[in-house]
């Protein structure tokens, strides 16, 4: 050790040896790591702990990915993989396996309706590669970028490719039943395109799997049948929960807000619609108005509350804003001032078909309560 040289030696053969050994451990670890990954008590942790050695585990994590059902260890292991993309861990033939096995679909809409169906039909897709969010450690939803059309629809607007856009995309549009004279069936089909934005290092687009969605148009399906059955105690329930509320006294977010009524009258701060929920049943209901010493209702649009009687919902009041009215009334009102108004709700089949959340529609009218509004000229 006195010899200058010597030290030199030793310290060089300690820093190869401790060098070494670090590689030899954390080798031995990823080997470990990958092994797991083949254990039939596979865990979250398990997936996780791979992911840190790099390309180690990757095809195991593939292999994995396209075999597991959907669940905790699906997810784990696309998160894992969305890691190893982020670190550049992955060749673009994986990052595009990744994308096309985890490109989720979800369509909202009915497989039947009644041939007598005639309002616009409403249609939502929805698709995205789930387990992509906005974690900085992973690639994130918004480093993909998609494109898509429908076909089937009758439409030539949809089938031109939209924008590209980052995801989770939701696309919501209409159908005429008009426009499919059979009874059917009928397809929709969804055709996505994806590809990387600037942020990611490798770049390439890909066509994803036509989506299907089966639809048609059922002459044996009346359209009552979406009508639940009367009841007088669901009946009291339903008409306790919906009200006519004015506005408060010092909500100022009211204040610009006027309701037409014709080409010269407007109603001052209208009140809203306030129901109370989970109902017994969904409402889809046209909304008419009646003033006091009008004889005639005045029609103003529809509302629809679907969704109810799921499971462990929680008690809310949602508030829903009248109108527009129809045009070309306004005609009874001879000067401004304070007057009473209420609505009328009734149940509309065709409405109720035209959403698909919408299950079991209650059947009866309501005449809510009286409400002093102030006409003012426009």
């Amino acid at each position: 050790m006195t010899e200058p040289r010597s030290a030199v030696w030793l310290v060089m053969a300690g820093i190869i040896l401790i060098g070494g050994g670090r590689r030899l451990l954390r080798s031995w670890r990823a080997s470990r790591a990958v092994e797991r990954l083949s254990d039939p008590d596979l865990t979250v942790a398990d997936i996780e702990a791979a992911a840190e050695f790099g390309r180690s585990g990757v095809w195991e994590l593939l292999r994995i990915f396209s075999t597991v059902e959907p669940g905790p260890l699906r997810d784990a292991t696309g998160r894992a993989l969305a890691r190893l993309w982020k670190e550049d861990e992955l060749v673009a033939e994986e990052e595009k396996a990744l994308v096309r096995r985890g490109f989720t679909v979800s369509w909202r809409a009915r497989r039947r309706y009644p041939r007598d169906l005639d309002i616009p039909i409403s249609i939502t897709v929805r698709y995205d590669v789930p387990f992509l969010d906005d974690d900085p450690a992973l690639v994130r939803a918004g480093d993909l970028q998609w494109s898509h059309r429908i076909m089937g629809a009758r439409r030539a607007a949809l089938e031109e490719f939209s924008e590209w856009r980052p995801g989770p995309v939701i696309a919501s549009f209409p159908i005429i039943p008009g426009d499919f004279p059979t009874i059917g069936p009928h397809r929709l089909v969804l055709q996505v395109k994806v590809r990387t934005a600037p942020t990611l290092s490798d770049s390439w687009e890909i066509d994803l799997p036509h989506v299907p969605f089966p639809i048609e148009f059922d002459p044996a399906l009346k359209l009552d049948a979406i009508l639940t059955l009367s009841d007088a105690v669901r009946d009291e329930a339903m008409t306790t929960a919906i009200r006519l509320e004015p506005p408060e006294r010092d909500d100022t977010s009211a204040t610009g807000r006027n309701l037409a009524i014709g080409e010269e009258w407007v109603i001052r701060r209208p009140p809203q619609l306030a129901i109370e929920t989970p109902l017994p049943s969904d409402l889809a209901h046209r909304i008419s108005v009646e003033l006091e010493g009008h004889p005639e209702r005045i029609p103003a649009g529809g509302l629809i509350v679907s969704g109810q009687g799921t499971a462990g919902a929680t008690s809310s009041t949602q508030r829903f804003p009248i109108g527009p009215m129809a045009e070309g009334v306004g005609g009874a009102i001879e000067r401004p001032g304070p007057r009473l108004i209420r609505l009328h709700l009734s149940a509309d089949p065709q409405l109720g078909w035209s959403d698909p959340d919408v299950r079991s529609l209650w059947p009866g009218e309501h005449a809510t309560n009286w409400v002093e509004i102030e006409i003012i000229r426009r």
